[in-house]
């Protein structure tokens, strides 16, 4: 996809090319999520909700490494965005229209044609489809969300084959959409190794992302650290930051003014 000609709010905006720049956080004393602050990154949830979970954010944010300003306002305005702070699953159940534009072409949704219901054409001038049974045999997937994520994530994300329900059976979870199999295997993995006193298999059950807010809000963090988006937080990169957590630009405006208001309330 093209890169924005002009940066959302929140974005940086130094002139020198951004190779030149030094990281933008100070390297001072660590900053904490705080209620004030959450209510800053996503307003519709009541302040107990969130006195509920401040300390979960803040032992994740310490283990992760999430600690300087920076990183701690790019990770609220994408998990803000990505799931208001609330655990959620991947729904699946899409229209034929809207599971051929986020699932059916090469290059992802901006290679969906609505008025044509159909991809963009590719350079043999035919419909770059990348799922075709999305057209060819829309009633067995559309509105069934076990069928469509079963046909959409197979072999691939360490997911067996279509029949297998792999696709299904570890679709999206948690504050961001932990997906597929092998990253459920990791996070398993690293939850383990970091507390020891509390084992968990989520790939045995991983439903506990959704069900235990604790392990909704470990995971997030794990999938920021694993992608290693710190460093894209560090110099100030929000595109680079949304791309790394969403695979795409999707809702870059949003995250970007939730960026700038948290900025704004942190000092920076």
């Amino acid at each position: 996809m093209a890169r924005l000609r002009r940066s959302p709010p929140g974005a940086a905006r130094s002139r020198v090319p951004r190779s030149q720049q030094a990281p933008s956080h100070s390297g001072g004393a660590p900053v904490t999520v705080t209620v004030a602050l959450l209510r800053v990154a996503e307003v519709t949830n009541p302040e107990d909700y969130y006195a509920a979970i401040v300390d979960g954010l803040n032992a994740s944010a310490r283990r992760y490494g999430v600690d300087t300003a920076l990183r701690l306002a790019h990770f609220l305005a994408q998990i803000g965005h990505e799931s208001s702070f609330r655990a959620t699953e991947e729904n699946g159940r899409y229209s034929a229209v809207r599971m051929r534009e986020i699932f059916g072409c090469k290059g992802g949704r901006a290679q969906y044609d609505r008025n044509a219901d159909d991809c963009r054409l590719g350079p043999d001038g035919k419909p770059a489809r990348l799922r075709t049974k999305l057209w060819t045999e829309q009633d067995v997937y559309a509105g069934n969300a076990e069928r469509l994520l079963g046909y959409v994530y197979a072999d691939r994300l360490g997911n067996g084959n279509e029949e297998s329900g792999d696709g299904y059976r570890y679709r999206g979870r948690g504050l961001v959409q932990l997906t597929g199999k092998d990253n459920y295997a990791a996070f398993t993995a690293a939850h383990n190794a970091r507390d020891a006193g509390d084992p968990r298999d989520f790939v045995a059950d991983p439903d506990l992302l959704v069900s235990e807010l604790k392990y909704a809000i470990e995971s997030a963090f794990w999938y920021w650290d694993a992608r290693k988006v710190n460093a894209l937080a560090d110099a100030d990169d929000l595109e680079g930051v949304t791309r790394a957590v969403n695979g795409d630009l999707n809702g870059l405006e949003d995250r970007g003014a939730r960026l700038a208001r948290i900025k704004t309330a942190l000092g920076i």
